[in-house]
């Protein structure tokens, strides 16, 4: 009897000890929902160009079976299975089920809609929504804990953050340039505080003349942007056409303001600046460059 007891009891010690190795972290993601996956995620839809690249960078790639047709980086995302825009209305859910993932990933905003649908055929998603660049070190993190690959998204991490701190030690005899990101010109539209490009901007060693708005993508009055005076004016290659000196020149009232008059109009790459992914500190150099 007291054997078998003993055989029991190491038995029950040995499962005791055993159970952490079982046990399935638990994920909450940007829309408040928890997921549990039975094991890393081997077959991934990505619906965000960020989560895309994020995927990518921290060797997750080959886990990836379709993106959106925004998804352009890196290279090797051109052989993925294309399921939609970026927009909920253009996602294909038949040919997310086609794919049979075990984890599809988009944005808890853009794609709300699309979250529920996937409940009904029963695919787990994960939706992310980073609004600084601590969120998109956090979501790098998770996403790597979920695809089996921590290490890796821990070593992304650190090397943006190690680069970041570098441009910040560089140099600058030129103080702290203000500078109005123009999104749009008609109207007149920028980006507010809560935006990547905002902490960029201040990572870079600019003022973003418009970081008091807590609206996003605020629209701005011709005369308030007077008033802020700006020394630099920055926009992304998307809107490159509009960026032009000699027509910013010829807009009523453009020539007093500082950047204008003294030239200082500059773009750089929008999706590096747009996107909460890796490349967030590819434009911080590339804002540096401009500013310091």
């Amino acid at each position: 009897m007291k054997k078998n007891l003993a055989s029991l009891l190491v038995v029950v010690m040995a499962a005791a000890i055993s159970l952490p190795l079982f046990a399935q972290p638990r994920f909450t993601d940007a829309a408040g929902r928890s997921i549990t996956l039975q094991q890393s995620a081997g077959r991934i839809v990505s619906l965000t160009p960020a989560v895309t690249e994020t995927l990518f960078a921290i060797g997750a790639g080959d886990q990836v079976v379709g993106v959106t047709e925004f998804c352009n980086y890196p290279s090797a995302v051109s052989s993925k299975t294309r399921v939609g825009g970026f927009s909920g209305a253009t996602i294909s859910i038949e040919q997310i089920v086609a794919l049979k993932p075990d984890l599809v990933i988009l944005s808890a905003v853009m794609h709300a809609k699309v979250i529920p649908l996937l409940d009904q055929v029963k695919i787990p998603c994960f939706a992310v929504e980073p609004g600084s660049f601590a969120d998109v070190y956090r979501d790098i993190l998770t996403l790597g804990a979920l695809t089996g690959h921590e290490k890796e998204a821990r070593t992304v991490v650190t090397a943006m953050q190690k680069r970041i701190a570098a441009v910040q030690t560089i140099p600058t005899t030129k103080g702290t340039p203000r500078v109005f990101w123009e999104l749009w010109d008609d109207p007149l539209m920028t980006a507010g505080g809560p935006t990547f490009i905002s902490e960029a901007i201040v990572l870079a060693g600019g003022k973003n003349v418009f970081a008091d708005l807590q609206e996003q993508w605020p629209q701005v009055s011709f005369e308030e942007l007077l008033v802020r005076n700006p020394d630099w004016i920055l926009s992304g290659t998307d809107h490159g056409d509009r960026m032009r000196l000699e027509d910013i020149m010829n807009r009523p009232g453009w020539l007093n303001i500082p950047a204008v008059k003294n030239g200082k109009i500059a773009t750089i790459e929008s999706d590096i600046i747009y996107r909460g992914g890796p490349r967030l500190a590819d434009a911080v150099e590339a804002l540096a460059k401009i500013l310091k």
